[in-house]
């Protein structure tokens, strides 16, 4: 990384980690990032779809850490006063669904999608918006095959977390940077 991220104010450790299959599409888009520089970066196809299967790991965090992970990804500054993601948003998507919160119009990672529940417990993660996959079909955001170092982080995980062998992430990561939408 090219510059470090803080996380979550509360620096608990998550109650639980877990790896799970999702019927979403992993796909790479934008050209660069502050964090990670040239190259695209991850996004989740908002619409679930069966014929896709993204691997995914989750950690089990607070409302309160998810939300600072939410500004951090999506707000330049750290000056927020309330949580953007509140416990009324989580009630209105906790049975499937997303929601964009207006205090995250400009970001990338706006949208935060309801994946189903584990335990009772609603999963989160955040990603574009609809709207913004249209823009990336169109033309309007492109499409970039994610930089060299971000890449092996997301291969390293794959592999670190059981769920694939080094040669099938590469081919996952490679076949989600260029397979169209």
């Amino acid at each position: 990384m090219q510059k470090p991220c803080s996380g979550a104010m509360d620096k608990s450790p998550p109650k639980e980690i877990f790896w799970k299959v999702v019927p979403h599409r992993l796909f790479f888009g934008r050209d660069r990032t502050r964090t990670w520089g040239p190259g695209g970066v991850a996004f989740l196809h908002p619409a679930s779809n069966i014929q896709d299967k993204a691997y995914m790991c989750f950690y089990r965090i607070t409302l309160e850490q998810f939300n600072d992970v939410l500004v951090q990804e999506n707000i330049s500054s750290d000056d927020h006063s309330s949580p953007v993601f509140d416990l009324t948003a989580l009630d209105s998507i906790a049975n499937g669904g997303s929601i964009s919160p207006d205090a995250l119009k400009r970001g990338w990672y706006k949208n935060v999608v309801c994946l189903g529940k584990e335990n009772g417990v609603p999963i989160l993660t955040m990603t574009c918006t609809l709207s913004d996959i249209e823009s990336f079909k169109s033309g309007k955001f492109p499409f970039r095959a994610p930089g060299k170092e971000y890449a092996n982080t997301l291969v390293k995980g794959l592999v670190a977390g059981k769920q694939l062998s080094e040669e099938e992430a590469v081919a996952y990561i490679q076949e989600a940077s260029t397979k169209p939408l």
